[in-house]
């Protein structure tokens, strides 16, 4: 489709899964604390995130991290993770986006552009550690095209069940972190690789939170919302397109 009818097709997906549902079930739902809730994992997620970013920009190999960072706040990122994962699938379902990404994951996917980037999207991504955003955020759309039509397509498995499996996949390497450091005294270390996808699920998590929450006016940060609109289901398919190329990454390892 052209880009007058990618418009109109996504004016039409915001319209109907987005500001219909989120009247009915988002708005009145929850509790002004569930949005402080949201906050909170937002500003975790970002701490985790620019964790990572250090470990892989400045750590040569998996000796030095564990020289640089202590085993026991390693030990905490996919729990710490895994919550924010979650926090971010509730906000995409509650709110109607999911269903929307679930049914039309790769048609959003193939229009879409820097361009429909909502304003606030740069100042999320400094918050993110990025130094510089507009860059980087442009390799991200790039990344999220690219894989689209590859195994990470979701024509065979919908979206929603590939992020629950992943809380499960966090939460069984949680798991045997404990165990490992109750039953041994040496931990054994953790690849590069498997910290190079903590930290896509961490900041894709991250970047999908603000966008979804500055675009309900559930959150306020780290800028102030603005006006809604179908450049939010772009701007927080990006974010999940992310973790899911970080779901690749983090079981290879």
């Amino acid at each position: 489709m052209d880009e007058k009818e990618y418009e109109k097709f996504m004016t039409y997906l915001y319209n109907e899964y987005v500001q219909s549902q989120s009247k009915r079930r988002f708005n009145k739902h929850f509790h002004p604390m569930e949005f402080g809730h949201w906050g909170w994992e937002w500003e975790r997620l970002v701490k985790a995130s620019n964790l990572l970013r250090y470990i892989n920009h400045h750590c040569s190999d998996k000796d030095e991290i564990y020289r640089t960072i202590q085993k026991e706040r390693i030990a905490r990122l996919p729990d710490e993770i895994r919550e924010g994962a979650r926090a971010n699938r509730r906000m995409l379902e509650e709110s109607g986006f999911m269903e929307a990404i679930d049914d039309y994951y790769d048609e959003i996917v193939g229009g879409m552009k820097m361009d429909h980037m909502p304003p606030q999207e740069i100042e999320v991504m400094r918050q993110l550690g990025s130094g510089e955003p507009e860059a980087e955020l442009s390799a991200l759309i790039y990344i999220v095209k690219s894989k689209s039509n590859s195994k990470y397509s979701c024509n065979e498995l919908k979206v929603s069940r590939q992020l629950e499996n992943l809380e499960k996949q966090l939460e069984q390497q949680t798991q045997e972190l404990k165990e490992l450091k109750e039953n041994s005294e040496k931990q054994p270390q953790k690849s590069r690789r498997w910290f190079k996808g903590l930290g896509k699920i961490a900041q894709g998590s991250a970047l999908s939170i603000a966008n979804v929450g500055l675009a309900m006016g559930a959150i306020t940060i780290p800028v102030a919302a603005q006006t809604a609109g179908w450049g939010a289901i772009v701007s927080s398919i990006t974010g999940v397109g992310m973790v899911l190329n970080g779901v690749g990454e983090f079981r290879g390892e």
